[in-house]
């Protein structure tokens, strides 16, 4: 009797101990299964996160870029008004310098984001978020669109000034100034930055609306997109501990050759 119950106590023991080994077992791989999850959870709210801050970070420069090209427009809108028979006149070409000096600004997104969202897209998949996916998708094919078509006026207006300036015979007019606003390519480009600064206000509230639907379609508030998107806005100046200067800080009047030394010298000097 007594050695069947050493063998009744010696398997329980076995089995005792194989259950308490299942169940580590069990719950390690349960606990790091759902460490695993979490971990990616988090990744995926962060990846979006990122993306539509990238979105709303590009909204925002077209809604500034539409305003700067408004103020462009306005000296167009000048320049086109100057009668032919008047483009010769002198005061014509402060105008246009002025115009000129402010160029246009090129528009570039980072598309590190659109990167680290393409690398991540199974995670998504995996996930059922297909509307999510191909939105995300529409919106950076559209940012590629915006950036091509806003860089594309300024490359215009560029080849126009370098054709005059390579070739200015061929151009009627006294000055390198008469000569671009004599030429008809110049002049519709000065006649489309109306249009253009009316298309970069629309765009930056249509991207602004469809990233909204993004936010529903996740569930993440807009007030943390928006404070993710323009976190570092403000913030320089405070963490480098100084305003930051402006273009205009490092303009110096231009020199007058009266006042300079004679040219000997100051080749001397450097020598």
């Amino acid at each position: 009797m007594e050695d069947s119950n050493k063998k009744t106590n010696l398997w329980k023991n076995l089995l005792y101990t194989f259950l308490g080994t299942t169940l580590s077992i069990l719950l390690t791989f349960g606990t790091s299964q759902w460490l695993a999850l979490q971990k990616q959870k988090e990744e995926r709210e962060l990846t979006a996160m990122m993306v539509m801050g990238s979105i709303e970070k590009f909204a925002s420069t077209m809604e500034n870029f539409s305003e700067k090209m408004f103020v462009r427009d306005t000296f167009a809108s000048y320049l086109l008004s100057i009668p032919m028979d008047s483009i010769d006149a002198p005061q014509c070409e402060p105008l246009l310098d002025r115009f000129l000096s402010l160029g246009i600004p090129l528009l570039k997104h980072d598309k590190s984001v659109e990167k680290i969202f393409s690398n991540s897209i199974d995670t998504w998949k995996n996930m059922g978020n297909f509307r999510f996916i191909e939105g995300v998708g529409m919106l950076f094919s559209q940012m590629d669109y915006w950036e091509e078509m806003h860089n594309g006026i300024f490359d215009e207006m560029q080849a126009e000034i370098a054709a005059v300036k390579k070739n200015p015979d061929a151009y009627p007019g006294k000055t390198n100034t008469a000569k671009l606003l004599y030429n008809p390519n110049f002049r519709r480009i000065l006649g489309r930055f109306h249009n253009l600064a009316i298309q970069e206000r629309y765009v930056a509230y249509h991207m602004r609306y469809l990233n909204r639907y993004q936010m529903k379609l996740i569930d993440i508030p807009e007030e943390e997109v928006l404070e993710f998107a323009h976190r570092d806005d403000d913030n320089a100046e405070a963490i480098v501990g100084e305003p930051k200067k402006q273009i205009k800080d490092f303009v110096t009047p231009e020199l007058n050759i009266d006042s300079l030394p004679a040219v000997e010298e100051w080749i001397n000097k450097y020598k």
